[in-house]
């Protein structure tokens, strides 16, 4: 089988995605003929794992203009080049760029190669924490909640390009995306691909067993969809109740505003000592400052349907307190390391750190063994490659 992956490649950027990219492209590169359209430059990680891996690059000149890309013709008449160069068997767009979602679909049917998408949130920036079964009366909704201007003109921008996932097989690697197609689009074809991620366990249990420096742990891309300013108030009940607690938090922010925003609040509930920002990290430091706190906080009210890094949280030892999401329910109920508290209750999230903190038995050896159920790079690619061949037999796919 020739696999044509097309993805951006800066992990700070893409986030999960393009981590989860790195991660099995080399097991996914000894399984198949992998083409790599590099949408710009490579960042370390990425550049990284293609030296490991048994692909073919091909770069494509890529910039986005907010979250439209730049330039889009020249990008899909470049993207097209390729494929007509290597005649794939099957191009992947490897997370949801809607404009080349939108633009690639027709042209390749013209052509005959078979398209999917491999989406990470659905509808188009966040997924819901209430969902309906009316994608229609959730993007309104959601659309009714943003605050960024150009978040909201985003959105309205693509609002016709809705229909495409009626129609754009998907591959699905995590229960709760499943779940929100069968609500919007039960009839949409699709393939699962599970397990969807895996992490190194060997690798980080090499930086764990340092000293306990923080009380709690936060750890994602720092935006209101992730829970930040939750976070604080979050933070400031937690020390009306245990003086000395000390958060770190780990991740850099969207943008500008949301930055200026979040430091202006910090100071205003008195919590600068308390909530130390560590910035963006990777790979072993990440994982020691992790390591470094005993238990974790992550309000996100949207936005998820994995959380690798609540994942790589669990496989660190600490035990987590979360809002009652679909993705909670979907993918962490199954460990009692993960305790739900309802959307929004920052008072009983507070309340939930602060028992854990004070329970001897703290339930960081079962989110341990949660983790090591996503332990193999392998199992992800042979599920992958699996889900692609299915694709292939349409009378596999829903």
């Amino acid at each position: 089988m020739k696999i044509m992956i097309i993805s951006d490649l800066d992990v700070e950027r893409g986030r999960g995605p393009i981590t989860r990219l790195a991660c099995v492209l080399p097991e996914l590169g000894r399984r198949a003929e992998v083409v790599l359209a590099a949408l710009g430059p490579a960042d370390a990680t990425c550049a990284a794992a293609i030296g490991r891996s048994a692909v073919t690059v091909h770069p494509v000149d890529f910039a986005l203009d907010g979250w439209d890309v730049a330039g889009l013709d020249t990008v899909v008449s470049r993207l097209l080049a390729v494929v007509t160069r290597e005649r794939p068997d099957v191009v992947v767009l490897y997370r949801e760029i809607w404009d080349l979602a939108y633009a690639l679909e027709p042209a390749l049917a013209g052509r005959g190669i078979p398209f999917l998408l491999m989406p990470h949130s659905i509808p188009f920036l966040d997924s819901m924490a209430r969902p309906t079964r009316s994608f229609v009366l959730d993007f309104v909704r959601r659309l009714a909640t943003e605050r960024r201007g150009y978040a909201a003109r985003y959105m309205l921008a693509h609002a016709h390009q809705a229909p495409l996932l009626r129609r754009l097989p998907t591959v699905l690697i995590n229960e709760t995306l499943r779940d929100y197609l069968d609500g919007y689009f039960p009839r949409a074809p699709r393939v699962l691909a599970l397990p969807g991620y895996a992490l190194d366990l060997p690798s980080i249990d090499t930086v764990r067993g340092g000293p306990k420096r923080y009380d709690v742990a936060f750890m994602a891309k720092l935006t209101a969809g992730k829970g930040v300013f939750d976070l604080l108030a979050v933070m400031r009940r937690l020390r009306a109740a245990r003086p000395g607690a000390r958060m770190v938090v780990i991740g850099s922010f969207d943008d500008e505003p949301t930055r200026r925003r979040f430091l202006a609040a910090r100071e205003r509930l008195g919590l600068t000592d308390a909530v130390e920002l560590a910035g963006w990290l990777s790979d072993a430091d990440k994982y020691r400052v992790l390591d470094s706190a005993r238990v974790f906080c992550y309000p996100s009210n949207s936005n998820d349907t994995f959380s690798l890094c609540l994942l790589e949280a669990l496989a660190c030892g600490l035990p987590a307190v979360c809002y009652d999401m679909p993705y909670v329910r979907a993918v962490y109920g199954r460990t009692s390391a993960v305790r739900a508290v309802r959307l929004r209750d920052t008072a009983a999230m507070a309340a939930g750190l602060d028992r854990l903190l004070d329970d001897p038995d703290t339930p960081g050896a079962a989110g341990r063994e949660f983790a090591e159920g996503y332990a193999s790079w392998s199992a992800v690619a042979e599920a992958e490659i699996g889900a692609y061949a299915r694709f292939l037999r349409p009378a596999e796919v829903r």
